[in-house]
C-alpha cells in the first residue's frame, strides 16, 4: 500500500499542480488523520483481546458486534462535525465542495475496514488482511492512472478515488470468507462499558498520534502567506517521501500486537522484551537508511517525482527524516504498552508528543519552518516518554520469565484486563 499511496500522491501532484494539490494533500491528511485516528483504536483493540484470548483460553461472541455500533456512532459524530464547520472544512480543502462530500462518504468505509482488519489481525488473517490494503491502494492509483490518461484535471474526482477506495477494498477482503470457529467455548462478557472505556483511552491516543504525524500540511495551511501556499503541497510531499519506515511498519503491526499481548497473557516476558527489541532495531535502521536518501536526494525527488520547482531544503529533509526514526520508536514502544495493556500510559505518552509539537510549531519563523520544528519537537518529546514509560512497566512485571514453560495460560497481569 506504502508504494500505491506514493504513486497516488506523485501522480496528483503532477497532474493538478502544487496550488491544487493543497487541497488533495489536505484531504489525504484529513482522510488518514480520522480514520486511522477514529478506528485504528478499534482495529488494535480487537486485535489485542484476541491475541490476549489466544493466551487465557476464551473467546469473546459480542466483541465485533459492540465495536461496529460505537464505530458508527463515531461516524455520525465526525461527518457531523466536519459539516457543521464547514467554512473551516472547505478552507483546509481549497474550497472544493466535492472534496468534504468523499471525506463524509469514506469514513464509514474506514470504519468497516479497520473493524475488519483487527479481526484479520487477531484470527491470523493475514493475508486477507494485505488484500484490503492492496485493493485501496491500487484502486486509487488505477483510478489515478485513469485520470492521467484521460488528461482530466478534475480535483472533484482525484478527491472522489479516496472516497470509493475502502468500499472496494473492503468487499473484496470479505468475498469468499468463512469466519473460523474458536477453539474455546465461549464466556460471558459485559456489554459496553469496559469497551468503551479501552476505546475512548486509544481514541485519544491515535488522535494524537495521527496530529503529530499529520499536522504539518495543516499547519502551512492555516499560517502560510499567499505566496507559501504552494508550499503546502511541498511538505506533504517531502512527508511522504521521508516516510516510508512509517509505512513499512504497517506490514509488521497486524502481527506485531497480537503476539505482545499473548506474551503479556501467558507471562513471556523474555519473549515479550526480545520481540520488541527485534523490531525496534529492524524498522530504526531503515528509518537511517531512509533519512539519508532524503538528506541527500529528497529535493531532486519532490522535483523529478511531483514536478514542484516549490520545493524544500536538504536542512528540512534532514530534520523531517529525524522526526520519522522517533516517531516510528514511539509507535513501536506505544505498541508494547498496549499488549501489556497498559491503555492510560499510552494515551499520556502520545499527549506529551503532541504538547511537545505545539511547543514547536509556536517558534516564530515561516510557515515551513513551524511545521518542521513542531514534527521533530513532538516526536523526540513522544520517544522519550515511551522509553521512560516502557521502562517502567517492565520493572512493575511482578514474576521472572522463569523457563517459557507454562503448563496453563495464566491470568493477565494487566490494569486494563479483558471484561
Amino acid at each position: 500500500m506504502a508504494g500505491t499511496s506514493y504513486l497516488t500522491l506523485i501522480l496528483a501532484g503532477r497532474l493538478l499542480g502544487a496550488a491544487s494539490f493543497a487541497g488533495i494533500s489536505v484531504l489525504y491528511v484529513l482522510v488518514s488523520s480520522l480514520a486511522s485516528g477514529i478506528f485504528l483504536p478499534v482495529e488494535q483493540e480487537i486485535a489485542r483481546r484476541r491475541g490476549h484470548e489466544r493466551g487465557t483460553g476464551t473467546f469473546d461472541p459480542t466483541l465485533i458486534r459492540r465495536a461496529v455500533a460505537i464505530s458508527m456512532i463515531a461516524v455520525g459524530a465526525a461527518c457531523l462535525v466536519a459539516v457543521a464547520a464547514h467554512p473551516v472544512s472547505l478552507k483546509l480543502l481549497g474550497g472544493n465542495v466535492s472534496l468534504l462530500a468523499a471525506l463524509c462518504v469514506g469514513l464509514p468505509g474506514y470504519a468497516c475496514c479497520f473493524i475488519s482488519r483487527g479481526v484479520f489481525a487477531g484470527t491470523g488473517e493475514l493475508g486477507r488482511y494485505g488484500l484490503q490494503l492492496s485493493v485501496e491502494g491500487g484502486f486509487r492509483l488505477a483510478g489515478m492512472v485513469g485520470l492521467v490518461l484521460a488528461g482530466s484535471r478534475s480535483v472533484a474526482a482525484v478527491g472522489w478515488l479516496f472516497g470509493a477506495a475502502p468500499w472496494i477494498a473492503l468487499a473484496a477482503s470479505l468475498v469468499g470468507r468463512h469466519a473460523p470457529l474458536p477453539r474455546a467455548a465461549a464466556v460471558s462478557f459485559a456489554r459496553g462499558g469496559p469497551l468503551v472505556s479501552a476505546l475512548g483511552l486509544l481514541l485519544v491516543s491515535s488522535i494524537a498520534a495521527q496530529l503529530l504525524m499529520n499536522a504539518g500540511p495543516v499547519i502551512i495551511q492555516l499560517f502560510a502567506t499567499s505566496a507559501e501556499r504552494a508550499r503546502a503541497g511541498a511538505f506533504l510531499a517531502a512527508l511522504v517521501v521521508v516516510r516510508m519506515p512509517v509505512f513499512l511498519f504497517t506490514a509488521v503491526q497486524p502481527s506485531f500486537l497480537p503476539a505482545m499481548a499473548t506474551h503479556a497473557a501467558a507471562d513471556r516476558k523474555a519473549d515479550f522484551v526480545a520481540l520488541t527489541r527485534r523490531v525496534l532495531t529492524i524498522c530504526l535502521v531503515l528509518t537511517v537508511v531512509s533519512t539519508v536518501v532524503a538528506r541527500a536526494m529528497g529535493p531532486m525527488l519532490i522535483r523529478v517525482f511531483f514536478g514542484f520547482h516549490e520545493g524544500l531544503s536538504p536542512g528540512t529533509f534532514l530534520a523531517m527524516g529525524l522526526s520519522v526514526g522517533l516517531y516510528l520508536a514511539a509507535m513501536i514502544l506505544a505498541q508494547a504498552l498496549l499488549g501489556r495493556g497498559l491503555h492510560a500510559w499510552t494515551t499520556a505518552g502520545w499527549l506529551l508528543g503532541v504538547a511537545g509539537m505545539v511547543a514547536g510549531a509556536a517558534f516564530p519563523g515561516i510557515a515551513v519552518d513551524r511545521a518542521t520544528t513542531g514534527f521533530l519537537s513532538g516526536a523526540v518529546v513522544a520517544a522519550c516518554a515511551f522509553a521512560v514509560l516502557l521502562a517502567a512497566a517492565l520493572r512493575r512485571w511482578p514474576s521472572p520469565d522463569a523457563s517459557n514453560t507454562v503448563s496453563q495460560p495464566k491470568s493477565p497481569v494487566s490494569p486494563n484486563p479483558v471484561p
